[in-house]
């Protein structure tokens, strides 16, 4: 009967990255294993950025094994038996484990003990591993590795190599910005590849661009590791891919001969000799569209996209029924742009539904992003209707590199709200969160008020 009365299962997240001994790039393909006591395990197969991640529960002492089938086999030994209850949903234990090659030399206690034991520290209130066991055996590691590198110097890391290993680590530390900037700069080169190409090499290279897209968001948009904002990555590159893509299937090749046909139905009458956009059969329509190219469609693009991920950390979180509004508004901004789209055509093309198409350009994804955005700022600037306050219990509080994120149990859901870091900084999944809403503007429930309610029954 105990195992039926029992609270719930608390635990300390173990992560960190699989990295080659001698280049420290990541290792893609190691099998980690965790194996309890009780002879259930845990496995995980690292991806490209060589994460791993685990949860080991209060109260249990673990092994953590790392293969790979060019590699020397390595455990540790994580220890969480003493871990006081209060502080299980603050604990990570980042660790990066380093897989050496074959080398001759290394002894049995070398390869079968453990490369080091973690366990709790109740004076730094923390995890913390044995250095005085470890730190030993690390230098005879490196010792033989040098020695191996002595004898076989080609293995030593190359120059891209290197390169790669600073990339790899600055994406690890700005992920998020480096796809800002990595967007930004394979779209500029992509325009300029696109208008010095033929339309066959165009839509081969929009392809690639949209298959590196799949894999980069079925590759890492499932996994919590350093580089899981390359994932945002992909998906931006394949939405431009496949903006392009659609772009060029159904107007490349006949935008310009259609372009000037409509043109041409009207220019003996000379009704629209003043269109704003100035259409002349001197200039066709790839100078148009290079005079238009550039950077400014991207820059809106970006603004956009800043506001609505901005907006939705501070508004669309918080609001219930969120998925409603997001749908009025991306409406809204489609209808928006199809008026753009419309107003930018000259009356002459108005019967062409592709140079419409066209025409709409960037606007068809900025209009739908500040749309949302907008009703999701409108939606929680005014509040109106009776306070209503309701205490859900934490069901989740993950920590990662500078971020924390709250999960609460919502009418049987998993929700995400976003609160201040000190009330997130209290919290762990024995204490309940009680929020306030009130409806928006556009009737949308949102939680402007939330406190944190902590359990002390069982705190030490």
């Amino acid at each position: 009967m105990l195992p039926g009365l029992a609270g719930p299962v608390l635990a300390v997240r173990v992560q960190g990255i699989v990295r080659d001994a001698i280049t420290r790039l990541p290792v893609q393909g190691t099998v980690v294993r965790l194996e309890r006591k009780d002879a259930r395990t845990a496995s995980y197969v690292t991806r490209v950025d060589g994460h791993y991640r685990f949860e080991v529960r209060a109260g249990e002492r673990a092994v953590i094994r790392f293969e790979h089938p060019d590699r020397l086999m390595r455990h540790v030994v994580f220890d969480a038996t003493d871990v006081p209850r209060e502080w299980n949903d603050a604990l990570e234990a980042n660790m990066d484990m380093r897989l050496f090659p074959e080398m001759a030399g290394g002894d049995s206690l070398m390869l079968h003990a453990p490369a080091g034991i973690c366990s709790w520290d109740p004076t730094e209130e923390n995890m913390a591993w044995d250095m005085e066991r470890s730190a030993p055996l690390t230098e005879r590691w490196n010792a033989l590795l040098e020695e191996y590198l002595v004898e076989h110097p080609e293995k030593r890391p190359t120059a891209l190599q290197r390169w790669g290993l600073t990339l790899f680590d600055l994406c690890v530390e700005w992920a998020l910005y480096l796809s800002f900037a990595l967007i930004w700069i394979i779209y500029l080169v992509t325009q300029q590849v696109l208008r010095r190409s033929g339309r066959t090499v165009r839509i081969v290279l929009l392809v690639a661009q949209l298959s590196l897209a799949v894999w980069l968001m079925l590759e890492l948009g499932s996994d919590a590791g350093p580089l899981r904002f390359m994932a945002f990555l992909g998906l931006m590159i394949g939405l431009m891919a496949l903006g392009l893509l659609i772009s060029e299937v159904l107007l490349g090749g006949g935008l310009s001969q259609e372009w000037d046909g409509a043109y041409k139905d009207q220019v003996d009458t000379q009704e629209y000799a003043d269109a704003d956009e100035g259409i002349s059969m001197d200039e066709p329509v790839d100078a148009r569209r290079n005079r238009r190219g550039g950077w400014t469609p991207m820059a809106l693009f970006f603004l956009a996209l800043l506001l609505f991920v901005f907006e939705g950390r501070n508004g669309l979180e918080n609001t219930l029924e969120v998925w409603g509004l997001v749908a009025e508004g991306a409406v809204l901004g489609l209808v928006s742009a199809l008026v753009v789209a419309w107003l930018r055509t000259p009356e002459v093309a108005r019967k062409y539904p592709r140079l419409m198409l066209w025409s709409g350009g960037v606007w068809w994804f900025v209009l739908p992003l500040l749309c949302v955005a907008g009703a999701s700022f409108l939606n929680r600037s005014f509040l109106h209707g009776a306070e209503s306050c309701t205490t859900w219990p934490v069901e989740e509080v993950t920590h990662s590199r500078g971020s924390m994120s709250i999960r609460v149990a919502w009418d049987g859901e998993r929700e995400r709200l976003e609160m201040p870091r000190a009330i997130k900084e209290q919290l762990t999944t024995m204490d309940s969160l009680r929020c306030c809403t009130r409806t928006g503007l556009l009737g949308r429930d949102f939680v402007f008020h939330i406190e944190a309610v902590l359990d002390t029954a069982d705190r030490r």
